[in-house]
């Protein structure tokens, strides 16, 4: 919420001060006829605003202030010269910076009471942004790196940490700030990492995208070749058809017809359970057909050994995070003493990490995450079966 009030204190400074320059005068020369030529700017401790001055002819510096420094609240209809810095807000009573009282923030200040060093992949100090929200990639280093939203909860992209600095989780935080239906929404569509899919298609046409979602290139019309576009990606999209529809979407769409035709001859259909897809138009790792949930994988095949009543515990909690983590990392072919300790985890029977691993005659718990929530102890082999 802080973020979107800041954003609007300075759009609305924007808007009043270009709606001042009709009333000042601001023609195309104005600002090459000053008599004054803009001041060189020294601005380490803060930001600049680009074309904020009178006709938008100079750039100004906002400076950053810091945690019990005197601010004040912003009169909107002038642009600030001073802000509190990152993680801090202007308190209304006291007239101070003081930092933001946010989940993130929170998380941070537990996280330095409570951490300890005998964990090899505990859940890493929460990193906030300027606003005090989460930032979007959380990971298990050396391992896997996950998107999560801006409360820190984990939400759909996944990725091996060695492409931790290709991955930014845009599509995906988009998609729960904005939420659709999936997949007969009209939301974009992400890579499985959680950025946006270079390659786009409408009901109508099929375009490329850049990573701030703008049109690049030409555009097709939808079920022509999307093989023309220079962001077709031969592996990627292999299996999608000519309107980048997936084979869960298909499969989904046509059991969805069916059951219409059936409804339109008075025909009543119960207990058909359709296929879930996810944001990359492959299939969500739980499925469930009549009386069992199993895991899948992304081309919607089961995992052996990884199916359990659908009306039992298991299934509630059932999220086959593990064993599908497990088989993303088996296929990294680089080692390392992070990789091939936890490639040793153990996955419960409905696809989940064992709370309890024990690993090297070392036993420890983890959350659902696989971070690790308790320190590693030594134990007899017989204790580890």
């Amino acid at each position: 919420m802080l973020a979107y009030l800041l954003e609007i204190v300075y759009l609305v400074a924007f808007l009043t001060l270009v709606h001042s320059q009709h009333r000042f005068g601001c023609d195309e020369d104005y600002c090459s006829k000053q008599v004054a030529p803009c001041r060189p700017l020294n601005c380490k401790n803060g930001r600049i605003l680009k074309n904020a001055t009178k006709c938008g002819c100079c750039d100004i510096c906002v400076e950053s202030l810091k945690e019990g420094d005197n601010c004040a609240t912003h009169d909107y209809a002038t642009i600030p010269r001073q802000e509190c810095g990152p993680s801090l807000t202007c308190d209304e009573k006291k007239k101070i910076c003081v930092p933001v009282s946010t989940r993130c923030v929170k998380d941070q200040k537990k996280f330095e009471q409570e951490s300890s060093t005998g964990k090899l992949f505990q859940r890493p100090k929460p990193k906030c942004d300027d606003f005090g929200l989460y930032e979007p990639i959380i990971c298990i280093p050396g391992v896997l790196c996950y998107c999560v939203d801006k409360y820190g909860e984990r939400i759909f992209g996944t990725d091996i940490y060695k492409m931790k600095d290709s991955m930014n989780c845009n599509c995906s935080r988009d998609f729960e700030e904005f939420p659709r239906d999936i997949p007969n929404g009209d939301f974009l569509r992400c890579l499985p990492n959680g950025d946006y899919d270079p390659l786009q298609c409408t009901e109508d046409f099929c375009y490329c995208i850049n990573e701030n979602t703008n049109v690049v290139g030409y555009i097709v019309p939808a079920n022509t070749s999307i093989k023309d576009l220079t962001c077709y990606d031969q592996i990627r999209h292999r299996y999608d058809d000519a309107s980048l529809r997936s084979k869960c979407w298909r499969e989904r769409n046509s059991l969805l017809i069916q059951i219409e035709d059936y409804k339109s001859q008075g025909v009543k259909i119960l207990g058909v359970d359709l296929p879930e897809c996810d944001l990359d138009g492959s299939y969500v790792p739980v499925q469930c057909k009549k009386d069992s949930c199993y895991c899948v994988k992304k081309n919607g095949s089961p995992y052996e050994g990884y199916r359990v009543p659908r009306n039992s515990k298991e299934a509630k909690t059932m999220n086959c995070r593990c064993i599908r983590e497990k088989e993303m990392i088996s296929e990294v072919q680089t080692n390392s003493k992070e990789l091939d300790f936890f490639k040793k985890y153990q996955c419960a029977p409905n696809g989940n990490y064992k709370q309890k691993q024990c690993v090297e005659s070392k036993s420890f718990t983890v959350d659902e995450m696989g971070f690790q929530i308790s320190d590693e102890v030594l134990q007899k082999p017989m204790d580890c079966v």
